[in-house]
């Protein structure tokens, strides 16, 4: 199978690998349909990432299809799924505190482990969530940045009729924007750039700097 490494800071190559193979029983063998190219991405191709080690196949936003399953997997062939882009041990006190984001021992695919780029990826059951089947992969493939857009609205406790500043409209931004929308809270998007502003402003009502 084809696989995407950033072979060293500012090398990027396509590689030939073996078909990852399922090695325990809650183990998922996934077809990557679609992977979403990060600003983190750019900074592991530019070396700007001190965590990173290479060579490293990139790719953290990662969507496909369940195509074999471990007996211990509830993820059935033919499922849809969006992966979660850390591993985590599941035992420390993050993680059983359900913060597993902040394990001791955390590693990010595409960062410290390889990521999605690849056309067969085995990740464990837990880290796969199933999703409809009717959603296309390029919607799909948004819905890791958009649990980050998400994750802003509940920290920041935004509400019905609040003002919201939203600073920036890059991905990121624009999600939180749709969360902020969804919710009824009037934004004010910022940016430099005019048509990142002019797509915040096709999104609904709301103003612009």
């Amino acid at each position: 199978m084809k696989v995407g490494i950033v072979e060293k800071p500012g090398i990027l190559k396509i590689a030939v690998r073996a078909m990852p193979k399922i090695t325990n029983p809650d183990d998922v063998l996934v077809q990557v349909k679609r992977v979403g190219i990060c600003g983190s991405a750019m900074h592991i191709y530019h070396g700007k990432n001190p965590f990173a080690t290479y060579p490293r196949v990139w790719g953290h936003e990662c969507v496909g299809e369940g195509i074999e399953a471990g007996e211990g997997a509830d993820v059935s062939v033919g499922d849809h799924v969006v992966a979660e882009p850390i591993t985590y041990c599941g035992e420390c006190y993050a993680c059983r505190q359900g913060r597993g984001n902040i394990c001791s021992s955390v590693q990010v695919s595409g960062v410290h482990v390889d990521g999605g780029c690849q056309e067969y990826i085995v990740l464990p059951n837990k880290q796969l969530h199933k999703i409809p089947s009717d959603i296309a992969w390029e919607d799909a493939v948004l819905i890791e940045p958009f649990t980050i857009g998400a994750q802003s609205r509940l920290r920041g406790k935004v509400q019905a009729g609040d003002l919201e500043l939203i600073y920036g409209s890059g991905t990121i931004c624009l999600a939180a924007l749709q969360f902020a929308k969804f919710y009824g809270s009037t934004v004010i998007s910022t940016d430099i750039g005019e048509e990142k502003l002019s797509f915040a402003s096709s999104t609904g009502e709301g103003y612009t700097i």
